[in-house]
């Protein structure tokens, strides 16, 4: 699986701090983390570079702004995400695909894939979209457990895991080595 995450924005001031944002991988790209956890199982290893070569002369600025983080799966599975806030000014990009042995699924955004079948002798392609407001329904599922004590469709400890998968590769990135889970 590979996914990007491309933007070009100061943000606010505490988004600019490691020490009270974490950095773009902890913050942003947060989500696309947890979707290559959803698709590819456990991790097992993660092995990031990250540095700041856009920013440097904002003060206070001393997260990432371009990243790569490679993750090994317990399965075999490799995942690649690449992240920078470097891009094209106020545009927000968020895509991913994934490879498997019979299927190539490339995703513009959560609403639009196009799935391409390779198990045969001759590719064949179907494209998909939908118009359903994801975040919205996100939305409402926390609110709807707020106002009943019940549980999320995803547990907090699934996000625990990513954010513990996001911190392993800030760290491979300040030590400059494989970090295992």
């Amino acid at each position: 699986m590979s996914a990007r995450y491309f933007c070009n924005s100061l943000h606010s001031v505490w988004w600019r701090r490691r020490d009270k944002s974490g950095g773009q991988l902890a913050e942003q790209v947060i989500h696309l983390v947890d979707l290559m956890r959803y698709i590819m199982g456990d991790a097992q290893t993660v092995y990031s570079l990250q540095n700041n070569l856009f920013h440097r002369d904002v003060p206070d600025y001393t997260i990432e702004d371009v990243s790569g983080t490679v993750v090994g799966f317990k399965n075999g599975g490799i995942g690649v995400i690449y992240a920078t806030n470097g891009a094209v000014p106020n545009k927000w990009f968020s895509d991913y695909r994934v490879v498997t042995r019979n299927l190539v699924a490339e995703f513009a955004d959560a609403n639009h894939a196009t799935f391409t079948y390779t198990g045969g002798p001759y590719s064949q392609s179907v494209s998909i979209s939908s118009d359903v407001d994801y975040y919205r329904l996100e939305l409402l599922d926390l609110l709807n457990a707020i106002e009943t004590g019940g549980e999320t469709r995803t547990p907090m400890r699934q996000g625990a895991l990513s954010l513990d998968l996001a911190l392993a590769a800030t760290r491979s990135a300040e030590s400059e080595g494989v970090v295992k889970l």
